[in-house]
């Protein structure tokens, strides 16, 4: 009698041991593993979502720079909300619809822009929740940027110098047409003023 009475306790201590480390390990691929995959992208990664966020051009003209989200999700959702968010300072300009549907192990490519109004270190986040009838999963990523005095993300890239010359050529370009056409009508004008002014003989 001893032994079964022993025998139960232990097959009740192992089966809450056993509960206990398989409701740890959920617990522990709840929460987001995140990575610095290079300068300008974050990785994170849960068991809900992998997402992976990258700094793209910035444009010379109003300084925005262009951000990609990518989604590789692990469950079916049709009702998937994309959630961008960052300091006052910064304006965010989803290029997509704010809910979207995934299905499971498919990936998916979302754009914003992003727009400083002043210098400094910031984080771009971007949360993806999504909505179930009985509860909702998450995961969320964030990528530094750090802007000079001219709002300029550093370190300055390649890309960037290139956008720079290509707008100055441009400017240079529009100018110096404006100043030829201003001179070839000036030429017509001033000839037809000749004629206009010239007393009939």
């Amino acid at each position: 009698m001893k032994k079964l009475i022993s025998l139960a306790v232990f097959v009740a201590i192992l089966g809450i041991v056993s509960t206990s480390a398989i409701k740890a390990q959920e617990m522990l691929t709840d929460i987001p593993v995140e990575t610095q995959v290079d300068e300008t992208t974050t990785r994170a990664t849960n068991k809900y979502f992998d997402l992976t966020l990258s700094e793209g051009l910035q444009s010379p003209l109003d300084k925005s720079i262009l951000y990609t989200l990518t989604i590789v999700p692990h469950i079916d959702s049709s009702k998937t909300q994309i959630i961008w968010d960052s300091s006052s300072t910064i304006k965010i300009t989803p290029k997509h619809n704010e809910f979207v549907s995934v299905l499971q192990d498919q990936e998916y490519t979302y754009k914003a822009n992003v727009k400083p109004s002043a210098s400094g270190t910031y984080n771009i986040n971007v949360s993806v929740i999504a909505w179930q009838y009985d509860t909702n999963y998450t995961n969320t990523v964030s990528n530094p940027v750090t802007l000079g005095k001219s709002l300029v993300s550093l370190p300055l890239t390649t890309e960037y110098m290139i956008l720079v010359v290509i707008e100055l050529l441009v400017i240079a370009g529009v100018f110096g047409l404006a100043i030829w056409g201003g001179i070839e009508l000036s030429k017509k004008y001033i000839k037809k003023a000749k004629v206009w002014l010239t007393p009939p003989s």
